[in-house]
């Protein structure tokens, strides 16, 4: 029998196991949304053009939040998926409890699930750049850091991206043919929103707020001899992005 047929983990698991694996499931589920929100706002804002819009000195409140977002991404994917500790909960120790937890007809398939969702070399290298990370600099500071003799390095948000989906992947592969909707419902981009309604996200506003209310959006209009400088210093790249946020307001390109 092929697990991936059936529609429920009841259906999979012996009976006296639903409890456990429900309440697994919705604790490593929450988790992971929280990741993957996290990394969806923060994608966001490294996406926003501050260079054009926002002076330094107004990007302090963002620069905070992406370094707590960075560190509060590390410390979701290392505490479900690194930590060794006997009393911890992590996913990895789910999944073996899950393994076995699986009618004996169906194990032969839950195990090849399971092989997809294996970490390649560079998951794994990833997430021991994380424990490090994480051990010496983040939840503790340690000697050996503050002294020079070991170095740690943080991951992109392109790195931290490859993580999540990793872990989504395996939360996936225990979830038995049920869809897991990993961001909420405004942040979710398979969800077709009415042609009425507005489905600006919450970040989308403080963001359009910010290109609404700066200099440079209007001034072409306001300040034309200014504006003629402005462009000489200004790449075809910003200007184009420039033009979006016009058009997003209705104002003409330039």
């Amino acid at each position: 029998m092929d697990s991936s047929d059936l529609s429920a983990a009841k259906d999979v698991l012996i009976d006296s196991a639903l409890f456990d694996y429900e309440s697994g499931m919705r604790f490593f589920y929450s988790e992971l949304v929280e990741l993957n929100v996290i990394l969806y706002l923060a994608e966001r804002i490294i996406d926003f053009p501050f260079e054009l819009f926002s002076h330094p000195d107004k990007t302090i409140f963002f620069s905070t939040v992406m370094r707590s977002f960075h560190d509060s991404a590390v410390l979701i994917i290392t505490r479900l998926i690194t930590d060794q500790s006997a009393d911890v909960y992590t996913l990895r120790r789910f999944k073996n409890t899950v393994r076995e937890l699986v009618k004996p007809e169906f194990k032969s398939s839950f195990e090849a699930r399971l092989r997809e969702t294996r970490f390649d070399g560079e998951v794994d290298a990833l997430l021991k750049r994380l424990q490090e990370l994480r051990n010496h600099r983040i939840a503790h500071a340690t000697r050996g850091l503050m002294s020079g003799n070991m170095q740690v390095s943080r991951p992109t948000l392109s790195e931290l991206k490859a993580l999540r989906d990793a872990l989504n992947s395996l939360l996936d592969a225990l979830s038995f043919n049920t869809q897991c909707t990993m961001l909420p419902i405004p942040y979710d981009p398979n969800v077709v929103h009415p042609a009425c309604s507005n489905d600006k996200t919450d970040i989308g506003d403080i963001l359009d707020a910010i290109a609404k209310g700066s200099r440079l959006l209007n001034m072409p209009e306001d300040y034309p001899e200014r504006w003629r400088i402005r462009r000489e210093h200004l790449s075809e790249e910003n200007i184009r992005r420039l033009n979006a946020y016009r058009r997003r307001f209705g104002l003409s390109d330039v």
